[in-house]
């Protein structure tokens, strides 16, 4: 099974810096912002971030793609692995 690696950045583009991302150190403190706030929560480096639906779209990805609900919307520990490993095959596609 594809899990994310520490040191990914793939989910991650420039072009997301106009856009409030809220960066965490633990895992833990993003995915409870992630439970109370809502978005999009992805690895970068050793950091956590939570992004909002438009910069989905910077990523090449469709932000009401079924999968994320059922991943949670969480790229770290998704809740099906199967949904994040379409999303994952989308988003490699995407960088090519």
């Amino acid at each position: 099974m594809l899990r994310p690696q520490t040191g990914d950045t793939s989910m991650y583009v420039e072009s997301m810096d106009v856009f409030v991302n809220r960066w965490f150190v633990k895992y833990e403190q993003a995915r409870a912002t992630l439970e109370k706030e809502g978005g999009y929560l992805f690895p970068y480096k050793s950091q956590f971030f939570i992004t909002e639906r438009e910069a989905i779209r910077e990523l090449n990805l469709d932000p009401d793609d079924p999968d994320w609900e059922l991943i949670g919307w969480d790229w770290v520990k998704p809740l099906d692995t199967v949904a994040w490993e379409r999303l994952k095959k989308k988003r490699t596609s995407a960088q090519v």
